[in-house]
């Protein structure tokens, strides 16, 4: 579950408890009678009367009821508003994860489309993945940079760097699939500055979204834009791990997918690298 899902179904788990009965004053609720023409079963509830003869429904809570809700609803609302945690390394599946001499720079998240192409595959048609189009939000909610097909992160203050996908996994079905991306180019890395200066692993985790109602098309050469969300992990490589060790040369094997669960590359329309 997602931390937006999670907020949202502490939110939701608040106001069923927090069903109060309705203060001195307030309109009921519309659409309710209590009209003799309507059917009993439609027909709104009388209150019910205390001894001295008012409605309950005005009465004031106990002490120890107010105490209780008061109580109730800030634990509620600090579960709901607990600082979202992403995966730990160790926690990813084995052909996902960084490894010990890869440090975790940063952690954004990203909110966007992935990109389709319907491609004839043998003898159907298929939407293929592009890419995704999308912008980068750091843990404080401001925009930092954006996603875009080809492997291409860019951060505001200009630095980028160009990724492949070495690995993939299934984690949540329905969802786009987890990916670990190794750097292939990073553009501006010998003055080392800039958020993407010294990137050299990309973790894609917790995603929503993003594949296609229906992976067959039936118009050749047609787009497709499916929203998608992900949690992106930032590495660069510790400057005290051995170059053989660098996430370049990992060789790791990627998994068979699907045409449309998999990342691009040349031959499906990949943006080229700069200066190619």
């Amino acid at each position: 579950m997602t931390a937006r899902t999670s907020r949202l179904s502490c939110l939701l788990r608040l106001l069923r408890l927090l069903r109060l009965p309705r203060l001195p004053g307030s309109p009921r609720l519309p659409g309710l009678s209590r009209s003799p023409h309507l059917p009993r079963t439609l027909r709104a509830p009388r209150p019910s009367r205390l001894p001295n003869g008012s409605d309950a429904s005005h009465a004031r809570l106990p002490a120890a009821t107010r105490a209780a809700f008061v109580t109730l609803t800030a634990l509620t609302l600090a579960a709901c508003t607990t600082p979202y945690s992403p995966p730990t390394d160790t926690d990813l599946p084995l052909t996902l994860r960084a490894g010990p001499n890869q440090h975790l720079d940063q952690v954004l998240s990203a909110h966007g489309q992935t990109l389709y192409e319907c491609r004839r595959d043998g003898g159907a048609r298929a939407w293929t993945r592009e890419g995704d189009l999308a912008t980068l939000v750091d843990p404080q909610r401001r925009s930092v940079g954006t996603v875009a097909p080809g492997g291409y992160f860019t951060a505001y203050d200009n630095s980028y760097v160009v990724t492949r996908a070495d690995a993939f996994a299934q984690v949540t079905a329905g969802t786009l699939v987890w990916a670990r991306l190794v750097a292939r180019q990073q553009p501006g890395s010998v003055m080392r500055e800039g958020r993407f200066a010294r990137t050299s692993m990309i973790q894609q985790v917790d995603t929503t979204g993003g594949l296609p109602p229906d992976p067959l098309c039936d118009r050749e050469g047609g787009t497709l834009l499916v929203p998608f969300s992900a949690t992106y992990l930032i590495y660069s490589q510790r400057l005290d791990a051995p170059a053989s060790s660098s996430a370049h040369t990992t060789g790791r094997t990627r998994a068979t997918q699907t045409p449309w669960g998999g990342f691009p590359h040349p031959a499906n329309g990949a943006a080229p690298l700069p200066n190619d």
